[in-house]
């Protein structure tokens, strides 16, 4: 019976029967379509008003208003979604800690020069706010219950549209935002942008996915229809927990992909989650809507992944929407705290692409570009998954998992593969590849390459790449992954790993035969070795987020290092440990004061990117050479492995790798990560020593180590080290003080003494 028809019968009741009768069901909450619907609409009352000294605070931002009218922004349905504000003010954002203050410097230095740090943080004018929220806040410089008197509708605002039109353009995802908080009845959204002072500037406050601030300014490029922005600042939102917001977890996914050319088909994905918050109304996904490799836009018309339709476990059809590089599915509201809820997702589009977004002639890739749906939140994945993938001859498939089936069907392949193991990152290819499969020490090494590849190295790979997850498996315990399969890609210069998978560019397969083993030690082995040892360091564990990212790229580059050390002690032509650890001491000193290690992915700027790459791979490399020298190989890999093990393929922080080296060393190592990670600089040390003669015979060694107090102060264990006859001796002083003394007693008179000659620690001496 419909709600009109309910009306009516009511109607007729009401002649006859008593007032009981009258009552009337309450109306249906609005569903998806009609909440986003609510949000396309947005235009501003006629209803402002004068607000005159107010000031207001959402997280780290703080506006305050002394002179201006603010008029409430609506939707379709009336409901207010936001204000835009005309007048005189001005706002602070301060950036709480010293990383984020470190970030924030950086990032106004090189793309808001007109703006700086001004105590801990920035401020500046305005004469135009827009703020669009999911749920109200800032209520005391809109609400009419804070305002003075009621403006005159012809002196309604003219720079709204303007306004409005820049933001939805910057961040059009906010309907989907507010359907989510709505429909999940948790968490708020909230845009604002600022114009009128010396920088155009936006700010987002996010408990719905992210759980963090970010401000930012604009930039336009020519021929792009968007804007772009570059972060000034991006921290957590004070208090927030997981808990303040619904979550999905991915636990396990059957997909199917099937292509009768090599260019266009399908992808379905049946698809189980973990849903947590009881009342769950709508679960946001990443879905790709295309692979555009000349438009920023996502919602260009090249290379669409159309969803043709999104079904229950019982094949009912769930209401859905597609855009942002998002799929929103709405579901029936979740009975409990902690459900299990099915769907199966079914795509299709000219999206079998190369790694450039182009159809190629050798293969097409389905990596870590949301190709098929996944929760809207960093670490939103760990499942379990089966793979099945029909392919046109003569290309291959190549899966993540363990491949239990390759058979011909006609003029196809179809591979199919599985995992019980949590994952996060899995990938697909096909390509017309000469494949060589050996089992060395019980894995399976599956070797993927072009007829143009040199014998000699596909021969050759199986071989090394065993030997790298030896070494790795030895001091890091068992590979997540069952088999792993190398692949070449024919692009240059890089190399990624998914989860059972080594992808390597072309060049790698190219090498002469008469320097073969010269160019697998300056090509191959570092980039192969650095990618294998990632199936450990994004796969048993992986960063719980961005500003953790080290975790991944630098122990990777840390112990790939050490891996190719190792080799380098049977075979003298490959680079070893000493030439990897050379240059990320070149390469260190670019990004030492520029910002902390968990700050590299919150830089902008033409700079931002080598920054970035600076300090994941050469500086955190570096600050786990100073561990490992610090605390010894033993307690060192010890507590590596510990920590790999708690994280047991799941997602992990560096509090938790902090806890793991403490437990080894029974003392708390916290303070080294945040000096080390979460602060930037290196300690500049003045060393004051003294040799004299004791009265038993022996010598005694004497003095200090000095550095200024202050926010550069670093604890470091300075090693003392000199010769004596033919030996090296060496006394360590743990300076945890600005000025820490030393005295030692020894037996023979120490030579030249000079402190840290190894350069182990990331210091210069005086």
């Amino acid at each position: 019976m419909t709600r009109c028809a309910r009306l009516i019968l009511a109607g007729l009741l009401s002649s006859t029967a008593g007032p009981a009768l009258l009552a009337e069901e309450p109306p249906a909450a609005p569903g998806l379509t009609e909440l986003l619907d609510d949000c396309r609409t947005l235009q501003v009352s006629d209803r402002g008003k004068h607000f005159k000294d107010k000031t207001a605070k959402l997280g780290h931002l703080e506006l305050s208003l002394s002179d201006g009218t603010a008029w409430p922004v609506v939707g379709k349905s009336g409901r207010v979604m936001g204000f835009y504000l005309e007048g005189a003010g001005g706002y602070r954002y301060t950036a709480a800690g010293p990383e984020d203050r470190a970030s924030l410097g950086a990032n106004l230095a090189r793309v808001a020069k007109s703006l700086r740090v001004v105590d801990n943080g920035v401020m500046d004018r305005f004469s135009k706010v827009l703020v669009l929220f999911s749920e109200p806040v800032l209520p005391e410089v809109w609400d009419d219950a804070s305002g003075d008197a009621p403006s005159n509708p012809a002196t309604k605002g003219t720079g709204f549209a303007d306004m409005l039109s820049g933001g939805l353009n910057s961040y059009p995802e906010f309907d989907f935002r507010t359907a989510l908080a709505r429909l999940n009845r948790q968490g708020r959204f909230v845009y604002v942008e600022f114009a009128g002072g010396l920088e155009r500037v936006g700010y987002v406050y996010d408990e719905i996915v992210t759980g963090h601030e970010r401000l930012f300014n604009f930039r336009k490029l020519v021929d792009y229809s968007v804007r772009f922005t570059e972060t000034l600042s991006y921290q957590a939102i004070p208090g927030w927990t997981r808990d303040r917001k619904t979550w999905t977890t991915l636990t396990h996914a059957d997909i199917a992909i099937e292509t009768a050319n090599n260019k266009s088909g399908s992808i379905a994905s049946a698809l189980t989650f973990s849903v947590h918050g009881e009342g769950t109304r709508a679960i946001a996904l990443a879905l790709l809507n295309n692979l555009d490799p000349d438009s920023a836009s996502w919602d260009s018309e090249k290379n669409q992944l159309e969803v043709q339709r999104v079904v229950d476990a019982d094949g009912n059809a769930l209401p859905f929407a597609h855009r942002y590089g998002e799929l929103l599915v709405e579901i029936p509201a979740t009975p409990a705290a902690e459900v299990e809820v099915r769907m199966r997702v079914e795509t299709a589009g000219e999206v079998f692409l190369d790694m450039n977004g182009r159809h190629a002639d050798g293969y097409f890739i389905f990596d870590n570009t949301s190709w098929f749906p996944s929760p809207v939140s960093w670490g939103g994945e760990r499942f379990s998954y089966s793979l099945k993938v029909k392919t046109k001859k003569p290309w291959r498939p190549v899966t993540s998992g363990k491949e239990t089936a390759l058979r011909e069907d006609g003029d196809s392949f179809v591979a199919e593969s599985s995992s019980d193991h949590a994952s996060r990152h899995i990938a697909v290819l096909g390509g017309k590849y000469v494949t060589r499969e050996e089992t060395i020490d019980g894995l399976t090494v599956r070797v993927h390459a072009y007829a143009s590849a040199r014998k000699n190295v596909i021969e050759n790979l199986p071989k090394l790449t065993a030997a790298l997850v030896r070494f790795y498996t030895g001091i890091l315990g068992a590979m997540p992954a069952e088999e792993l399969d190398v692949v070449e890609i024919p692009e240059y210069g890089f190399g990624v790993s998914p989860s059972g998978i080594v992808l390597l560019t072309s060049e790698a397969y190219k090498a002469r035969e008469d320097d073969v083993a010269q160019y697998l030690s300056r090509g191959i082995n570092a980039r192969l070795a650095h990618e294998v040892a990632h199936q450990w360091f994004g796969h048993k564990a992986w960063q719980r987020d961005l500003s953790e990212q080290w975790l991944g790229e630098s122990f990777a580059e840390y112990f790939s290092g050490l891996a190719v050390g190792a080799l380098a002690g049977n075979d003298k032509t490959v680079v070893g440990f000493n030439q990897m650890l050379a240059q990320w001491r070149a390469d260190s000193n670019i990004c030492a004061q520029v910002a902390p290690i968990s700050m590299a992915n919150s830089l902008g700027g033409e700079r931002g990117g080598a920054e970035r790459r600076c300090l994941l791979y050469s500086r955190g490399p570096l600050v786990l050479h100073m561990l490992r020298t610090s605390i010894g190989n033993e307690r060192f890999f010890a507590a590596t492995k510990k920590f790999l093990d708690a994280a047991n393929t799941g997602p992990a922080s560096t509090d938790d790798y902090a806890k793991a080296v403490s437990d080894v060393m029974q003392l708390d190592m916290g303070w080294y990560f945040d000096q080390w990670v979460r602060r930037s600089g290196n300690a500049v040390v003045d060393v004051e020593q003294h040799v004299d003669v004791a009265s038993n015979g022996q010598y005694r060694l004497w003095g200090a180590v000095r550095q200024a107090p202050g926010d550069g102060f670093k604890k470091l264990l300075v090693p003392l080290v000199w010769e004596n006859k033919g030996s090296t001796e060496a006394r360590v002083v743990f300076a945890d003080q600005p000025e820490k003394k030393f005295d030692f007693l020894v037996p023979t008179k120490p030579g030249s003494v000079k402190p840290d000659p190894f350069q182990n620690n990331l210091a210069s001496y005086k």
